[in-house]
């Protein structure tokens, strides 16, 4: 019987399992990079927090929170960013994978996603800088205009230096890893168990998903700088991103939109106003004139970045004295020492000035689609004869700025490209002295045709990075470089009104100057109130009183309503402000929008509406601006939150659905409000509400 020879079985490799799929085979690429951006998320936290925030994120307590919370939150964001790459390890064929381009193709992306991510983490550190914030609305703005972003950024800081940087800190963690990666290749990954990797991680998110939200994560204290440090760069920028348009049904707090109408009527009413009869929600009102009617000119000079904390006519006690020009202006005339912006944008004062529509949340009014015909200032003064006017010494194309006024009854602009060449100039435009002298020029011209004009000038210079031409002042001693742009800036505004006086316009011409926005944010409420406060300052020679101050709570949309009061306008009006000159203490208030935030402030009260349909109402220290948050909203706690919500509610109905329009129709006088048209006909002896075509 023949002998049977052994027969040789091959050796079965064992199947790697999860563990050693992820930290033996090709996936040991996604596990590095997800830690990656845990760590880098964790080390832009702390360096955030090193840069200086409030004493109140220093506790023990705050950094538990901050740290631990906003951990999470990095791995929920880690976890989203790797998963195109977890997908495309685990659908890739083998032999692929061992392809020689492959291996080249993916070595470069994920270099690129390297220096990304830190260029990203360096970018929020100077942002955070500056706003007190992570990534927001402004953040997805600057990436529409790079023009004057890029330019902005390479004069304001050493761009050339932190690039070199990023590229040898890449090369040196690329380089530095890739040793410890070729087991990423050595290893096969069976089909199986890289499709059990993928559904493991889809699992995770899921798990993430159900367990925290990052809103939750992030809402876990009422100081606004904890909240920020929590967050996450990447996440508040997809955030402020999808919520640029959003609805306001669904992620704000509302109520029934009659219940809003008659709020409206109540919160609109004055003693010069009629409600007009239409549809529930609209702001229209009849407007008597309070003074005698003068066509007179309208200068309205916006000063970029004049926050109140630099006016000495604000605060005696200052010892810097950075606004000699200004504090001698007001008293000349009247000056509003409690008014605020309504954002920390500029176009959020130019949609505040020209269309006094309460702030909405998401994109500025100037830029939306289909923003055109809207009532506004300089369309009320067109309709009435005025010939208006924009100067501006940058690009009127940023940030929608241009396009918006020209919808909008601007009839003229004069932007950078109407500068002779050769003007000093940063990134955002030729200087305030050049931008002043083109408008007299300019308002010289327009006064020789016999009609009168609104002239609506912007200026630049007290922005980053903090220059200005030569031979102006010389800079002091001991301050900053920003201290010094105010102190030209105001030089600028002294030596603009000198100029004026000398003009045939001037002793029939309303000069209004204002911030724009404060400084820079910074402080811990949720409303950042400081950041907020400017100077408004109304000089109408011998029609308004000279050294007058005002207290009154004001908003920076009451100037257009305040402005044809002073003209002694009759008219039909949209307009969510004041006439501030007439408006009694008791029922000051300002509007604001911060961030993701809106908010309504009056009598030592704020009711903030927020995200995911919440309320909150806080008690007010204006002295230091300090919130002390209500536990109950109840009594005038509750009226403030709903008249909030009237206020913007409101006004998101009206912007979207075009009830915001120049053309006011002529019901409500004959009906629908017993005894208004006796009223308007007492009034205005004519019977009739104003010249304005309806």
């Amino acid at each position: 019987m023949p002998s049977s020879s052994p027969v040789a079985i091959a050796p079965v490799e064992p199947r790697p399992g999860l563990a050693g799929l992820l930290f033996h085979s090709r996936f040991r690429l996604a596990l590095g990079l997800g830690l990656f951006l845990v760590v880098l998320g964790s080390l832009t936290r702390l360096a955030l927090l090193l840069a200086g925030p409030s004493e109140g994120t220093r506790s023990a307590a705050a950094l538990l929170r901050i740290f631990a919370a906003g951990g999470v939150l990095d791995l929920w964001v880690a976890a989203w960013c790797v998963l195109p790459l977890v997908a495309y390890l685990a659908l890739l064929p083998e032999r692929w994978w061992q392809a020689r381009w492959q291996k080249k193709a993916l070595g470069a992306v994920l270099a690129a996603v390297l220096y990304g991510t830190l260029f990203v983490a360096a970018a929020e550190w100077f942002f955070f800088e500056e706003f007190d914030s992570r990534f927001n609305f402004v953040a997805v703005d600057y990436l529409l205009y790079p023009t004057e972003v890029v330019t902005n950024i390479w004069q304001s800081y050493p761009t050339g230096k932190i690039l070199i940087g990023l590229t040898a800190l890449v090369a040196m963690l690329f380089f530095g890893v890739r040793k410890r990666f070729r087991s990423a290749w050595a290893n096969p990954a069976p089909l199986a168990g890289r499709l059990a990797v993928l559904f493991t991680h889809a699992g995770l998110l899921a798990l993430l998903a159900v367990s925290c939200s990052p809103r939750t994560l992030i809402e876990h204290s009422p100081d606004r700088l904890v909240r920020e440090l929590t967050s996450n760069g990447t996440y508040a920028f997809g955030e402020a991103l999808l919520g640029l348009d959003a609805p306001f049904d669904g992620f704000y707090a509302t109520r029934d939109d009659g219940e809003n109408h008659r709020r409206l009527e109540a919160l609109l009413s004055e003693p010069s106003s009629f409600p007009l009869t239409l549809a529930p929600g609209s702001s229209a009102r009849a407007i008597r004139a309070i003074s005698p009617g003068r066509p007179w000119n309208v200068v309205l000079l916006l000063e970029e970045s004049l926050g109140s904390e630099f006016i000495g006519a604000l605060h005696p006690g200052h010892d810097e004295g950075l606004t000699p020009e200004f504090d001698a202006l007001a008293e000349e005339g009247v000056l509003f020492t409690q008014a605020f912006a309504t954002g920390n944008r500029t176009i959020r004062a130019i949609e505040a000035t020209t269309s006094s529509l309460p702030p909405l949340p998401g994109a500025p009014i100037v830029q939306r689609r289909g923003a055109k015909d809207l009532f506004t200032l300089p369309g009320v003064l067109g309709e009435e004869g005025y010939q208006t006017l924009f100067v501006y010494g940058g690009r009127a194309l940023f940030d929608g700025m241009g396009p918006y006024l020209s919808a909008n009854g601007m009839q003229r602009i004069v932007e950078q490209s109407d500068f002779p060449p050769g003007e000093f100039s940063t990134a955002w435009g030729v200087s305030d002295q050049a931008i002043l002298d083109r408008s007299l020029a300019e308002m010289e011209s327009m006064d020789a045709t016999g009609r009168p004009f609104f002239t609506m000038i912007l200026s630049v210079s007290n922005h980053r990075p903090y220059t200005y031409p030569p031979n102006t002042i010389e800079p002091l001693p001991g301050l900053k470089r920003r201290q010094n742009v105010v102190r030209y800036a105001d030089w600028t505004i002294g030596r603009f009104f000198r100029a004026a006086r000398q003009k045939s316009f001037y002793d029939h011409t309303l000069f209004v100057v204002m911030g724009d926005h404060g400084a820079r944010v910074y402080g811990a409420a949720s409303i950042p109130l400081a950041s907020y406060q400017v100077p408004i300052l109304m000089i109408a020679p011998g029609v308004l009183p000279a050294g007058e101050r005002i207290d009154t709570l004001a908003s920076s949309l009451d100037v257009p309503p305040t402005i044809l009061s002073i003209l002694g306008l009759s008219y039909r009006s949209r307009f969510f402000g004041h006439d501030l000159l007439h408006t009694a203490k008791e029922d000051g208030r300002a509007l604001f929008v911060h961030n993701g935030d809106i908010a309504l402030m009056r009598n030592g009260q704020i009711a903030i509406l927020g995200l995911r349909q919440q309320t909150e109402v806080f008690d007010v220290d204006r002295a230091s601006g300090d919130f002390q948050l209500r536990d109950k909203q109840s009594g005038p706690a509750e009226e403030l939150v709903s008249d909030a919500i009237a206020y913007f509610q409101s006004a998101d109905r009206l912007v979207r659905n075009g009830g915001y329009g120049l053309d006011v129709p002529a019901t409500g006088l004959e009906g629908g409000y017993p005894g208004v048209a006796e009223k308007v006909a007492a009034a205005d002896g004519k019977g009739a509400m104003n010249k304005l075509p309806i």
